[in-house]
């Protein structure tokens, strides 16, 4: 039988943890604004990591296309994390979520948790 390759840019792991998700309804020629009736806060879990982005799930309605802001802590440090992403893709409520990470810091954090994922767990399919 033939070898199975895979195709994804980034290597995915499991990961249950707590995720807030922060939607931002203003319309796009307001500024954002810190506490903003604006906002929806959504309760999530992850499922599975990438230094690309996350899959979660989420009882709530996330268009894709959304963009939004994901919050967690790194479940090995419990350091905070705090990236602006993109709803990609939904199954019912699974959404998988690209971290839009522009700033050098957010980048760094994010290769740092994906390499103690890395030594310390099994990648998943």
């Amino acid at each position: 039988m033939e070898q199975q390759t895979n195709r994804r840019r980034w290597q995915r792991y499991p990961f249950d943890a707590s995720v807030r998700v922060v939607v931002d309804h203003a319309p796009a020629d307001h500024a954002p604004v810190e506490n903003s009736a604006h906002k929806t806060i959504v309760d999530a879990r992850g499922v599975h990591f990438s230094e690309g982005g996350l899959c979660l799930f989420a009882a709530a309605n996330l268009p894709v296309g959304s963009h939004i802001k994901v919050e967690f802590n790194n479940p090995h440090t419990d350091e905070p994390v705090r990236v602006r992403g993109k709803v990609r893709n939904r199954s019912v409520y699974l959404y998988g979520v690209e971290f839009l990470s522009d700033k050098f810091e957010d980048r760094q954090q994010l290769a740092r948790l994906s390499a103690e994922f890395r030594s310390g767990s099994q990648p998943s399919a």
